[in-house]
Order: structure tokens, then sequence, then C-alpha cells
């Protein structure tokens, strides 16, 4: 990394939202640092970063398009299905939860990039306006803004890079995991014991017949998850809509009150 890429990286708030349509901050602070792009791409940062990242650059200064305001996430647990989707988004471990439990957001370390909302089958991630100067709120705070603001990046950098190391260890925890499971491959057979004909057949059959399976049973298990996916989705959309009846705005009970309606007739049908 060059010393221009990391004063850049430096000044952009390490949310890796992609927003500036590179895969984190680092990859556009690269981008950067080569001039192969443009210095007012980060929505997160608003016109104070484009302001810096310019001057660094020698550029005349252009404000990001979209006018951002900071949001935070929250995820609705009565719709929730804990599929795990948005946890494996997040890119700064902000969502605690386990596989068909309830899943919740940790607030002060939510950098509000949104990349969980996307991937939720149920819609059930919202994004909340707040009005903090910067994210994430979990950060040694300092007492001026020009401080708080690198403390936060520095804060979400932190938790960034802790996550991208925990990944690498499982997946070489994986790797070796599998390695040591792996059968040998060499003929321990002693050459004195005599060859078991009937034993080789029954194993080449067992194979054969277990390949056999292998091929219908990842159609079934397909067909099986959309369904459970489809039935999960209806699930969440009878809570919504009967949460919407009861304490919507009247627009939002007529609408809840009309599908209701609908759904039961189509069940009554069944």
């Amino acid at each position: 990394m060059t010393n221009l890429t990391e004063q850049l990286n430096a000044l952009l708030p390490q949310t890796q939202c992609r927003q500036c349509g590179f895969s984190g901050c680092l990859p556009y602070a690269q981008a950067l640092a080569q001039h192969k792009t443009a210095s007012n791409l980060c929505i997160m940062g608003k016109a104070e970063v484009a302001q810096d990242l310019a001057n660094i650059l020698g550029q005349s200064v252009t404000l990001p398009e979209k006018n951002h305001q900071h949001q935070l996430a929250w995820i609705d647990e009565e719709t929730c299905i804990g599929c795990t989707a948005c946890i494996r988004a997040c890119p700064v471990d902000a969502i605690l939860g386990a596989t068909k439990q309830m899943h919740t957001v940790i607030s002060d370390e939510c950098t509000g990039c949104g990349l969980c909302v996307e991937p939720c089958p149920v819609d059930c991630i919202h994004l909340q306006t707040v009005s903090d100067a910067y994210l994430p709120r979990a950060r040694q705070f300092s007492g001026s803004q020009t401080q708080a603001r690198f403390a936060a990046a520095a804060h979400a950098k932190k938790r960034f890079e802790q996550r991208q190391q925990r990944l690498a260890h499982q997946k070489n925890t994986q790797k070796s995991t599998a390695i040591t499971q792996t059968p040998a491959t060499k003929n321990t057979q002693n050459p004195q014991t005599p060859l078991n004909t009937a034993a080789l057949i029954a194993q080449a059959m067992a194979r054969a017949s277990a390949q056999q399976n292998q091929r219908i049973v990842p159609i079934n298990r397909q067909s099986f998850l959309q369904n459970q996916l489809k039935e999960a989705q209806q699930r969440s959309l009878y809570r919504r809509y009967q949460r919407d009846a009861k304490y919507g705005n009247e627009q939002e009970k007529t609408a809840a009150i009309e599908w209701l309606r609908r759904y039961k007739e189509e069940q009554e049908k069944d």
C-alpha cells in the first residue's frame, strides 16, 4: 500500500458500504491514488470527505450527487426467520443471531451501510434515520467533531479487519479439517494378503449407488428449501399485515384488512 493510498483511506468513513462502486473503502482509496476514479463518490462521507480527498489529490471540489442521511439498521423480530443472510452480509459483525433463531442489530456497532437489507428474503430489515453526525456510535469519543469523525472511522475499520481475520481463520480451519479427514490414497494393503474380489465388487456397487443418490437428492433438497422459504415469506407477510391492521395508520389498516380478507378466502378454497 502506497503512502498516498494510506492517506486517502484514512479520510474515508470505513463503512465498507460499496455505494462508491468499489468493494470497500480501501479499493476506492487505491483507485483514487491511481487517478482512476472521481473523488466525490463517498456518499457516506458527505461533503467533508469529498473536500478532503480533492485537496489531497489537488483537484477541484465536487460534492457527492446524493445527500446522505445516516441510518441505523433494525430487524423486525416478529418477521425474522433466522436465515443468517444478514449476518453474512454485515462487514463489521454488527448483527447477532443463529440459524432459525431471532436476529438483532447491535445498534452501537452499526455503520448504516445497508448491506444487510437486500439479502433478507422476508424484508424484515429496515433503515431508520438518525441524527448522529458519525457512525458507528461505539468508539472512544473525543471532544471535537473532527476527532469524533476519525474515531468512528478507526473503530469501524478495526471491526472490519477483525471480521476479515475471523473469516480467514475459519477458512483455513475448514481446509485443515478437510485434509485431515481425507482418506489416504496410497494402497496400504499387505502385498501378501490375497485379493478379495467379492469385497471390491461390493465396494464398487456401493459407490455407484451413492453417486446415483447424489444425483437425485440435490434436486429434492432444492425444491424443499424453496418451499420452506415460500412458507416463511407467507407467514411473515401474515404477521406483518396482522400488525398493520392493529397498529398501522388508516391507509395501512385498510390495505392490511383487504390482504387478510383475500388470504382467508384462499385458505378456505384450499
